[in-house]
């Protein structure tokens, strides 16, 4: 092996080592963003599915054709 092999075998080896380093990288930041989109996905279904609690008074009223020709 001459001079420039070793170089250009040195050089991709460090090369890969760093893209491993950056995959491992990548693979927990993706573990954590899953952990928050299932606890944000929880709370969502749950204040979803509830009952609204309206002020005391107010009741809402929807917007028909009968309403609009007034």
């Amino acid at each position: 092996m001459n001079d420039a092999e070793v170089r250009e075998e040195g050089f991709f080896e460090n090369k890969s080592k760093e893209l491993e380093v950056k995959v491992k990288e990548l693979q927990y930041d993706l573990a954590e963003l899953q952990k928050t989109n299932s606890e944000l996905l929880e709370r969502c279904k749950k204040l979803g599915s509830r009952q609204p609690n309206w002020p005391r008074g107010y009741r809402p009223q929807r917007y028909t054709q009968k309403n609009a020709s007034r």
